[in-house]
């Protein structure tokens, strides 16, 4: 029996993952986490610098900001290493 070539990451992404309700809120979702990385700084260390605010909310902001952007982009990544360390993409052919 001949074993099959996994798909790319891409080619998983773009054409499996992103047909599910959850992998197609995945881009919406990146492109406003990359927004936020650009604009929450500014106004954040600008009120910490006025003296408004005090250091650990800020700290917190920028880890919510930053962890959810890396979050984001990471999740698909481990899913789509579990998939090919538990063979889904050939085993999935013999449920056919």
């Amino acid at each position: 029996m001949e074993k099959k070539k996994n798909p790319t990451y891409f080619q998983w992404f773009f054409k499996e993952h992103i047909k599910t309700k959850q992998g197609a809120m995945k881009i919406p979702a990146t492109i406003f986490g990359i927004i936020m990385a650009f604009y929450v700084p500014g106004p954040v260390l600008g009120e910490y610098w006025g003296g408004w605010v005090p250091i650990w909310p800020v700290i917190g902001i920028f880890i919510a900001v930053y962890g959810f952007l890396i979050g984001i982009i990471l999740q698909p990544v481990g899913i789509y290493r579990r998939l090919i360390r538990l063979d889904w993409f050939n085993r999935r052919e013999n449920f056919k």
